[in-house]
């Protein structure tokens, strides 16, 4: 039976929490070992980005992308405002995607605000088609 990216990261999650740390070099050395054994050395990185979104929920901080047209740093009221409508902390990763032409797009879990130029262009294109 092949496991999933998020079945690792829950297991090796789960081993991480329930040992001390000192015994944490192994748990790791017996993960890379199963992983190895299964063929799934390749999904590291899926597991990697799988295990933070559960240390995140943890914690209670939330995940955002944020795509920007330009290479900004990110408004720190932006940041609280996000967390004020949230109500968790915020880590934000920052995406640059010209093709928006300027705005922003934000992304908290399955919830899209889409303020790009592009998409208002493309709503003002298809109004005046109807």
């Amino acid at each position: 039976m092949k496991l999933t990216s998020q079945q690792y990261a829950q297991a090796l999650y789960d081993a991480v929490h329930e040992t001390a740390p000192k015994d944490h070099d192994l748990v790791m050395d017996r993960f890379v070992k199963i992983l190895a054994q299964n063929g799934d050395l390749n999904k590291h990185g899926e597991i990697e980005n799988e295990y933070k979104k559960l240390e995140h929920q943890s914690h209670g901080i939330k995940e955002a992308e944020v795509t920007v047209a330009r290479d900004m740093e990110i408004n720190s009221n932006l940041i609280a405002n996000l967390n004020e409508i949230i109500g968790n902390k915020v880590e934000i990763r920052k995406r640059v995607d010209e093709g928006i032409v300027g705005g922003i797009i934000m992304k908290v879990d399955d919830t899209l605000l889409d303020a790009s130029v592009k998409t208002q262009l493309n709503n003002l294109n298809k109004e005046l088609k109807s």
